[in-house]
C-alpha cells in the first residue's frame, strides 16, 4: 500500500509516493501504474491532485501513456528531466545553488580561458557593453548578464554544461535581476561593481588565463551572492 511521507503540498507528495515505489522495485519499469482513482483511494486525495502529479511525471519522462492502456512506467524511471529539491512547499535554496554556481563556472571560466575563440570572445565583449549602456534598465542588463555567462559556458565546447546553464538561468532569472537592482541601489556608481567583475572576468578568459579566469569567477559570484544578502560557505 503506497504510504504519504512528508508535508509538501499535495501534489509533491504524490510524486514522491509514486516514486517511492520505483524507487523501491514495487513499480518497475514498463509496468502499468494504478488507475487515477485506485491512487486517489490508496492516498487519500482527489483525483484531480493525482492527475496533476501523473502529469508532472509525464513531463519528467518518468511516465508515458499509452492510449487506452493507462499510463505505465517509462524504461528510464529515474526520468529525463532535472528538478531541484523543494521539499515541504519550499522554494529552491538560493545559497546552495550560488554554491552549485560557484563550484561549476569556476571551472567552465578556466576551460573556457584554454578552448574560447574569437566568436566566443566577441559575444561576451558585446554582452558587456549592454550591461555598461543599459545599466539602469534592470531587464535588459540582466538579460545581457544571462548572455555573458552563457557565453563562457558556450567557450568551454560543452553541450552539456550549456544544457545546464541553461536550466539554472531559469531559476535566477529573478535572482539575477535582484542583483543587478540591489547593486544599482547600494554601490557608488551604480551597477560599477558587477560590470568591473564581468570586465576582469573576460579579461582572464581573453588572456587564456586558466587561474586568473576561476578566481575572478569565484570573486564574481560571491560578490553577487552579497548583493542578494547571501552569505556564502567558503571553500577553505
Amino acid at each position: 500500500m503506497l504510504e504519504l511521507q512528508r508535508p509538501d503540498t499535495l501534489v509533491e507528495r504524490v510524486v514522491s509516493a509514486i516514486r517511492g515505489e520505483i524507487d523501491s522495485g514495487r513499480l518497475a519499469a514498463q509496468a502499468r501504474l494504478p488507475t487515477e482513482q485506485q491512487l486517489a483511494e490508496q492516498l487519500n486525495v482527489s483525483r484531480s491532485v493525482v492527475r496533476e502529479a501523473v502529469a508532472q511525471l509525464k513531463a519528467d519522462g518518468v511516465l508515458i501513456a499509452r492510449r487506452g492502456l493507462g499510463s505505465y512506467i517509462s524504461q528510464t524511471p529515474s526520468g529525463t528531466v532535472f528538478r531541484f529539491p523543494s521539499g515541504q512547499g519550499r522554494s529552491p535554496d538560493l545559497v546552495q545553488m550560488f554554491e552549485v554556481r560557484l563550484w561549476i563556472e569556476t571551472q567552465a571560466a578556466s576551460i573556457a580561458a584554454q578552448r574560447r575563440d574569437e566568436a566566443d570572445l566577441t559575444r561576451m565583449r558585446t554582452a558587456l557593453k549592454i550591461m555598461q549602456d543599459k545599466r539602469s534598465e534592470f531587464d535588459v542588463a540582466a538579460a545581457a548578464d544571462v548572455e555573458f555567462h552563457r557565453a563562457i559556458a558556450e567557450a568551454s565546447k560543452n553541450d552539456y554544461f550549456v544544457a545546464f546553464h541553461d536550466f539554472l538561468r531559469g531559476q535566477l532569472a529573478a535572482a539575477r535581476k535582484t542583483a543587478w537592482e540591489n547593486s544599482a541601489a547600494h554601490s557608488v556608481g551604480g551597477s560599477a561593481d558587477a560590470i568591473r567583475e564581468h570586465a576582469a572576468l573576460l579579461q582572464a578568459i581573453a588572456d587564456g588565463d586558466r587561474l586568473a579566469a576561476a578566481a575572478c569567477a569565484e570573486s564574481h559570484l560571491r560578490a553577487s551572492a552579497q548583493r542578494l544578502q547571501l552569505d556564502l560557505p567558503t571553500t577553505e
